[in-house]
């Protein structure tokens, strides 16, 4: 199966339906760490905090959505290791971040940050426990790549790849000016690429 590109078009999803999708992994991840006897304390505390923090920035985005979410250059790799960290309190699944430098993205933080968490999620669910997700940042030509890859058996071939996660990861990275693309991988499994404006030599004040 060919890439999936960002049509001209992107479909209008369902704000509660996404919002409520978006906050199933957090919630499901401070339920785990609240019902674990093993760890440090301090350290699940740290983590449930983490997860916490980010449902508030989830509800606060949805009601400010015309304020609270402006784009501004982010610093991609950040974003990456903040949503492999909050994906990784709640599976098994080993999930790397790849990049060979820092890499700087014009995108709205929340959105680059709930998309990017939603394929993500879809990759995991492929890949399964015992699989691998790989998050790699590039800046190529003017443009910042946030691939994702995993090892699972590749489209159409996992239910738990959810329609609303994609239709809600194409409308956030289209409100940042970016492209969504979804694709079988060459050696199995898939890969799904987000693009993005550099913010390379861009002021933060322009």
């Amino acid at each position: 199966m060919g890439g999936v590109g960002t049509s001209l078009e992107v479909p209008e999803p369902d704000t509660v339906r996404v919002l409520l999708h978006d906050l199933r992994g957090p919630l499901s991840a401070i339920l785990l760490l609240s019902e674990s006897s093993r760890g440090d304390v301090e350290e699940k505390l740290e983590r449930i905090t983490e997860q916490a923090s980010w449902l508030l920035a989830l509800v606060e985005s949805s009601l400010e959505q015309t304020t609270a979410d402006d784009v501004t250059i982010v610093d991609a790799l950040e974003v990456a290791e903040f949503v492999a960290g909050l994906a990784r309190v709640a599976v098994t699944t080993s999930i790397a971040v790849e990049s060979s430098t820092d890499v700087w993205a014009l995108a709205r933080p929340i959105a680059l940050s709930r998309a990017l968490g939603c394929v993500v999620d879809n990759a995991v669910r492929a890949a399964g426990p015992d699989g691998h997700v790989t998050i790699s940042v590039r800046d190529v030509a003017g443009a910042v790549h946030l691939t994702v890859v995993d090892d699972g058996p590749g489209l159409g071939r996992v239910t738990g790849r959810t329609s609303i996660g994609l239709v809600a990861t194409r409308a956030m990275v289209a409100s940042c000016k970016g492209s969504f693309r979804l694709a079988n991988g060459p050696d199995g499994g898939a890969t799904a690429d987000i693009s993005l404006p550099s913010g390379r030599g861009v002021s933060a004040a322009s």
